[in-house]
């Protein structure tokens, strides 16, 4: 019934992640691979292959936005992915406007339903990637949200969420 696999990069799964636009000052990466890691403080990590680009900024800057945007601009996010901010104005290519810059010069995108501030506080490298470990500072939200996350599939699909429920805790 099963078929089994070893690596990642074998599998055919759909592996649905939530995807948002990493923004180191004006530079922004497609990020699919981050998670909340605590509550009390707020804690957020990302993980970031060492050849990328951004991963140098992050070293350097130590600071982040992670831009949360609505399934529609999910091409704008794909083409990203697929040019290195080392040698292209990301920021100019994708379209986007920015609402402001935070504190440490990262870009706010003005199309974002929700916007985390991110302070890096701890890193380690595991595996093919660095985690990055930040204390979220500031939580922007979007008067006007689009309630249709974007969520990416892997290998170029994405999708979102069709049904919505509220489940009640039990008593």
């Amino acid at each position: 019934m099963f078929q089994t696999y070893h690596t990642l990069e074998e599998a055919t799964h759909a592996q649905p992640r939530v995807t948002a636009l990493l923004a180191c000052q004006n530079n922004l990466m497609p990020a699919s691979w981050h998670m909340p890691i605590s509550k009390s403080p707020f804690r957020y990590a990302v993980a970031v292959r060492e050849e990328n680009y951004t991963h140098q900024l992050l070293e350097t800057h130590q600071s982040f936005t992670l831009n949360f945007l609505p399934f529609e601009l999910y091409e704008t996010v794909n083409a990203l992915g697929k040019v290195h901010g080392d040698n292209s104005d990301k920021l100019t290519l994708s379209g986007l406007t920015t609402e402001s810059k935070d504190a440490q010069g990262n870009v706010l995108l003005s199309a974002s339903d929700f916007i985390y501030e991110c302070q890096i506080c701890d890193s380690y490298k595991n595996g093919d990637h660095t985690i990055f470990i930040a204390d979220v500072t500031a939580i922007h939200i979007n008067a006007v949200q689009s309630n249709e996350a974007m969520l990416f599939l892997g290998r170029g699909r994405y999708t979102t969420t069709k049904k919505s429920v509220t489940a009640h805790k039990g008593e």
